[in-house]
């Protein structure tokens, strides 16, 4: 027999790689947590903020709200200072002119012409008022030119002013009269216009009347 050597044959050991590791369950389920948590804080974090801005918006439409109510009360004190000072300026304007207004024949005779224009085609005896200083201005002044015009003396016209009257009809054209008619258009005149475009608050005409008469009764009651 030959010296032949024989060896034993094991089968070869396959291994199968695999594409890629496999994580582990807990891998997964970490994996899984972190996942959840960053779209819970991404949807809380939009969430929160559309809760900020509506909560920002309200306040602002609070703060918005308590500025117009501050506002309101100084816009009205603002009108009502309007008003008074209006009122002041009529009654020193009617003060001044009751003490110290003294004119020509040729202005009152304007202010008669201006006024017997609004009784003009009427039937009546008329009767004209004047101070009793433009009085004899007048009577000496144009004399033939009264014709049956009634001159009447009336201490309480101030002088440049005068009232006419005819049965029932009475023209006022005194000089507290017209200085209350320019007053009244000035408060009738609208206030600057604001921001908004909106025009400006006309005044109290009547309160501003009202005013002037409360203080010239009272400088009377004083003097």
């Amino acid at each position: 027999m030959s010296d032949v050597m024989f060896t034993s044959w094991h089968p070869r050991v396959l291994q199968v790689e695999s594409e890629g590791s496999q994580p582990s369950p807990k891998e997964l389920r970490e994996q899984a947590q972190n996942e959840g948590y960053a779209q819970g804080y991404a949807e809380g974090l939009e969430a929160g903020q559309k809760e900020s801005e509506i909560q920002a918006n309200a306040k602002v439409a609070q703060l918005q709200s308590l500025v117009d109510a501050l506002d309101r009360p100084f816009h009205q004190q603002e009108l009502k200072v309007s008003e008074y000072l209006l009122s002041l300026v009529s009654t020193v304007c009617s003060s001044i002119l009751r003490r110290e207004l003294s004119t020509d024949a040729e202005r009152i005779r304007e202010t008669i012409d201006r006024a017997l224009e609004l009784l003009s085609g009427g039937r009546g005896q008329v009767t004209l008022l004047l101070h009793p200083d433009d009085m004899a201005a007048v009577t000496d002044a144009w004399a033939d030119d009264l014709g049956e015009l009634r001159v009447e003396p009336a201490p309480d016209v101030i002088r440049g002013g005068c009232r006419i009257q005819r049965n029932d009809s009475l023209v006022d054209a005194t000089i507290e009269t017209q200085l209350r008619n320019t007053i009244m258009d000035l408060a009738r005149v609208p206030g600057p216009v604001g921001s908004s475009g909106e025009p400006g608050d006309v005044l109290d005409g009547a309160e501003v009347e009202s005013t002037s008469n409360r203080l010239e009764a009272g400088g009377n009651d004083s003097e």
